[in-house]
Order: C-alpha cells, then sequence, then structure tokens
C-alpha cells in the first residue's frame, strides 16, 4: 500500500515520545478505520475521526481550491509569494510556531486571497512534515498596506467555506490569532467571516489598532519577533526566501500529497476573488478592536 510516509522527517517513535497520552493502540485504531471509512486514492477515539473525515472530505470538495493546484514551482504560487511575506517562526521553549504574515507589494490586482491562504497551509504542513506535531500555530497578521481594494477580493463563499475547514478539519491546532495595525481592509475582510466563526474562534483573535501595535510586539517572546519589527529573529524578506527554497525541495511530496487525495495533480490555480455573494454581512463593530 503506497504512503507518504517516505516524506516525513520525524519517526511514530518521536512523536510518541512528545505526546506520551498517544498510544499504538489509539493509532491501530484510527489507521483501521481510515481504510475501512474513509476513500482515497491510495489507503491511509471518536473526535480525531471526525476530524479526520471532515479534513479529507473539505479538502476534496468544498475547499478545493485552497487545497488543488499546490506545486510549489507553478509560476502563479511562486509570484503570490513574492507578493505576500509568509514566515514560521517556531519557539523551542513552548513548541509552539509563529506564523507571521505581511503584503510585501501594495497593488491589489496583484493579491488573489485563496493562493495566499493557499500557501499558508502548505507552509503549516511542510512544518508538520519537518518537525512532526506541535501543540499549536499562533498566527500573527499585519494588516498594514491591507486596504479595502484588497478586502474586496475576497469571496464570500470561499470565506465560509475556509472558517469551516479552520474549525472542523484541520490537522493542527490554531492557538491564538493576533491582528496588528489594523486597517479598513481588515475591518471589512473579518466582518465578513464573522458570522461564519463560532465563539471559541472569535474569542482567538486579539485585534490591534496601529496606534496600540508596538507596544504589544514588544510582550511578545523577541526571539520569534522579526528583526523588521525589532526582535530578534530573522527579517521577514529573508525566512520568506527560506519558505520559497523549502517547498521547492520538497515539490515531490506536494505533488504526490495531491495525487494520492485527488487521484491527480490539477494545473490551474483557482484565482477566484470577489464573487458579489449578496448575504448579509454583521457590523465589524462587535468585534473588540484595543
Amino acid at each position: 500500500m503506497e504512503t507518504l510516509e517516505k516524506f516525513y522527517k520525524v519517526t511514530a517513535h518521536q512523536e510518541y515520545e512528545k505526546n506520551p497520552k498517544l498510544t499504538v493502540k489509539d493509532v491501530q485504531e484510527l489507521l483501521t478505520w481510515s481504510n475501512e471509512n474513509i476513500n482515497l486514492h491510495g489507503k491511509m477515539i471518536e473526535y480525531a475521526k471526525k476530524v479526520i473525515c471532515q479534513c479529507y472530505t473539505l479538502r476534496a470538495k468544498k475547499c478545493l481550491p485552497y487545497f488543488s493546484a499546490r506545486d510549489p514551482a507553478h509560476p502563479f504560487n511562486q509570484r503570490q509569494l513574492d507578493v505576500v511575506n509568509i514566515n514560521i517562526i517556531p519557539d523551542e521553549d513552548t513548541r509552539y510556531s509563529y506564523i507571521w504574515s505581511q503584503l510585501k507589494i501594495v497593488d491589489s490586482s496583484q493579491y488573489y486571497p485563496t493562493v495566499a491562504t493557499k500557501l499558508t497551509f502548505m507552509a503549516i504542513e511542510l512544518d508538520q512534515i519537518e518537525c512532526g506535531t506541535k501543540p499549536g500555530y499562533i498566527m500573527v497578521l499585519d494588516s498594514n498596506r491591507f486596504g479595502l481594494s484588497h478586502a474586496l477580493r475576497y469571496s464570500l463563499s470561499n470565506a465560509r467555506n475556509l472558517m469551516t475547514y479552520v474549525q472542523e478539519g484541520t490537522s493542527f491546532i490554531i492557538d491564538k490569532i493576533f491582528v496588528l495595525n489594523v486597517t479598513s481592509g481588515t475591518e471589512r475582510v473579518f466582518s465578513t467571516m464573522k458570522p461564519f466563526m463560532s465563539s471559541s474562534l472569535i474569542n482567538k483573535v486579539v485585534i490591534k489598532s496601529v496606534s496600540k501595535t508596538n507596544e504589544f510586539i514588544k510582550t511578545l517572546p523577541q526571539k520569534v519577533v522579526p528583526k523588521d519589527y525589532g526582535g530578534l529573529a530573522p527579517d521577514m524578506g529573508e525566512t520568506n526566501e527560506l519558505l520559497k527554497k523549502k517547498l521547492l525541495e520538497n515539490r515531490d511530496y506536494f505533488l504526490e500529497e495531491e495525487k494520492f487525495r485527488n487521484g491527480h495533480v490539477k494545473d490551474e490555480v483557482d484565482t477566484t476573488i470577489d464573487s458579489n455573494d449578496k448575504d448579509d454581512i454583521s457590523s465589524f463593530k462587535n468585534l473588540s478592536i484595543d
């Protein structure tokens, strides 16, 4: 039976050592269940079963735009990494990782939210391949330069499906979401997504105004703060280039994973932007901005 095991750099034994509550018996039960219940092009208690089922179902259907055409060498994917900085910085003390994101190019016509989100998921997946499981990820989204013209490129249907996946189907835990330098564009995006967010996810969101951002960054462990923000971690341009290199080095994994999951590798990148949905959107003013 073909698997993706050859790509993973962390062994099962290492995972058992990191997660003492995890037992071989539990894993065997999940493997047996997945072979019998998940229809994959290749084969692969209860809460884990639900998440696994949702993960593959959503990736194959509603959230397919985020999980298809994942070839790191595709020119469109490469170009989007020139538009958006995506950085994952590990905190060795807590084992959490910080995901920093910011716009590099202000021109909104070059920004494709679905592709940028897809690349973020790919970065997290690569981090899991190289480092194994983690207790959680902390997202730091700098919305400086993110204007209303960027926000208007979000498809409401894709935003709704993204929130479903984030809350029901991810193979990782989002511990916190810090939104820095809030703008009118940020307000628009969150007012779009909030109706589809559970209270537990909303409670994980911490929003900082432009005047409060620098003060807040000083409260973070400085070793996970990029030099761009006065911290000790490498600057975002440097780590973004490193991510581009690592994605290309692991191209075979992303091609084989997509084929393993969908039966083929899609070549056309989904560039869906605002679909002019007319659904009512609740006001952003209900979110607390510090």
